[in-house]
């Protein structure tokens, strides 16, 4: 059964070492990079009025042992629609843990704790992902997201409506 669990001090280190595939690299920033960007949208590092951006890390477990990462964003005017929403922004299993079906499952895990709207209201809750990579377009897709166009890099855009 997969868990989402807040990264902390106990596990950072070991997030960091997660991997995908060679493969994959092409397609997935390294942890390293997550946490960092993390940190420097923390409550921490701006005044309240700056506080228009959150980035929201978790540590995937399967039991004891952390299998991926995750990290959802809020964002009170988003990108695409220029309204408040949510985007999982991040999303790895690692490379010895693929083919379990837990990609799946954290997304599922993502969108329950979204809709629990914990930093504001927001209709949808976007994913992006680059064209080739089949295995992040079919997870997105199978969880109920709907492609809704193109970003400026040439990412796919899907949208999952959170009201329904």
């Amino acid at each position: 059964m997969i868990a989402l669990r807040a990264v902390n001090h106990g596990n950072w280190i070991k997030c960091i070492e997660l991997e995908v595939t060679g493969e994959q690299r092409r397609f997935v920033n390294p942890n390293l990079f997550s946490l960092a960007e993390a940190y420097v949208h923390s409550d921490a590092n701006r005044s309240e009025a700056e506080a228009y951006y959150r980035c929201i890390p978790f540590a995937v477990y399967c039991g004891d042992e952390i299998v991926g990462f995750a990290m959802i964003t809020y964002e009170k005017d988003c990108d695409f629609d220029h309204r408040p929403a949510y985007e999982i922004y991040r999303l790895m299993i690692d490379k010895n843990h693929q083919g379990k079906g837990y990609g799946r499952e954290a997304v599922m895990l993502l969108l329950d704790y979204i809709r629990t709207f914990p930093y504001g209201r927001a209709e949808n809750v976007y994913a992006a992902w680059h064209p080739e990579n089949e295995i992040s377009g079919k997870t997105f897709l199978g969880c109920g997201f709907m492609a809704a166009g193109t970003d400026e890099d040439g990412a796919v855009v899907a949208r999952c409506r959170l009201n329904g």
